[in-house]
């Protein structure tokens, strides 16, 4: 349970309820904005903590930073 309080069953429901309470506290109801801000939000963190272990000026993989604009991958022959 997350903190003890028996709310949560882990940080990722929590994450999911605040994050589907900020779409409908705004009127928002479209679930797949929801979904979409839930994983730019993770990928946020994932680059931040690359950036943290790694350093600065470390590269970070396009796939990873920004996928609409990674090059596609090469076929597997």
């Amino acid at each position: 349970m997350d903190n003890g309080t028996g709310i949560f069953a882990s940080s990722t429901e929590r994450m999911a309820w605040n994050i589907a309470a900020r779409h409908l506290l705004s009127g928002q109801t479209d679930p797949v904005a929801m979904i979409v801000e839930g994983i730019e939000e993770e990928r946020r963190r994932c680059v931040e903590l690359l950036h943290a272990a790694a350093g600065d000026g470390a590269a970070i993989a396009s796939c990873l930073a920004d996928p609409d604009r990674a090059r596609p991958l090469s076929p597997v022959r």
